[in-house]
């Protein structure tokens, strides 16, 4: 005779729920949502989930006769914190895809599509990277300058720019501060991105890059030698330190 299998899982309890009081008193029916498990020695316990799909502190244990006649599987179960989380996914996805058109209408310098674009990109993930650096270059292009300054502050609070996905946004990004003369912005961004990832030799190339456009000599040649330190064979970050060692030198 096969072995029972194993339960783990989600599972559903009938319960009757009273609801009002005195005269209106009535009875319904409703629903307890389990996470059911077996235990080694046979045992089932059961972990009351609450209405986020999070299990409770409220458990119990049963044994297999008594787990069968109160529950019922529940394999289509998605706990409400799960589905929050896809639903974010399929709004992220969907925000990608108009910022995508967004690119294209810019690139053709259709300028209104693509700003209605971004705008429903923004509607559906407001944090969306590609989104809002496509529209602070729409601005930029558009010579709107104070609006793409606006967009660049608001992207840079947003933590996703910094991930290794968003890398070649963040990249372009930096480039655009600097040729903008948003010094203080570009170094404020590339330290940041430090913070989280510390021995990356180009970041303190392009940091040293932004000193130079503030003219703080001393602070840039500093992040030229710690790019050295990170990566000895770094040609374009020897010349820059050597010019700029001359420059301090007076020569």
């Amino acid at each position: 005779m096969a072995a029972a299998e194993k339960i783990n899982g989600y599972y559903a309890e009938q319960v009757k729920i009273s609801l009002g009081t005195g005269a209106t008193r009535r009875q319904t029916t409703g629903e307890n949502i389990f996470l059911a498990r077996e235990l080694p020695d046979g045992g089932i316990e059961l972990s009351l989930l609450n209405l986020q799909g999070e299990p409770t502190n409220i458990k119990e244990v049963v044994d297999r006769e008594e787990f069968q006649r109160r529950c019922t599987p529940k394999p289509d179960y998605v706990p409400a914190a799960k589905r929050l989380a896809e639903g974010h996914l399929r709004r992220k996805k969907e925000a990608d895809k108009h910022a995508s058109r967004g690119n294209l209408h810019r690139q053709r310098q259709e300028y209104n599509s693509a700003e209605f674009e971004y705008h429903a990109a923004l509607k559906l993930d407001e944090e969306n990277v590609r989104a809002n650096y496509g529209l602070g270059k729409l601005y930029l292009e558009r010579g709107e300058l104070e609006a793409a300054r606006e967009i660049f502050l608001r992207l840079a609070q947003i933590e996703a720019l910094f991930e290794e996905e968003n890398k070649h946004v963040f990249n372009e990004f930096g480039i655009d501060l600097r040729q903008n003369q948003m010094y203080d912005e570009a170094i404020a961004n590339y330290r940041k991105a430090l913070e989280i990832s510390g021995q990356d030799p180009v970041l303190y190339f392009n940091l040293a890059r932004a000193y130079i456009g503030k003219e703080q000599l001393p602070e840039a040649l500093e992040c030229l030698q710690r790019a050295l330190e990170l990566k000895n064979d770094f040609p374009e970050a020897a010349k820059l330190a050597k010019v700029l060692q001359a420059k301090m030198a007076g020569k």
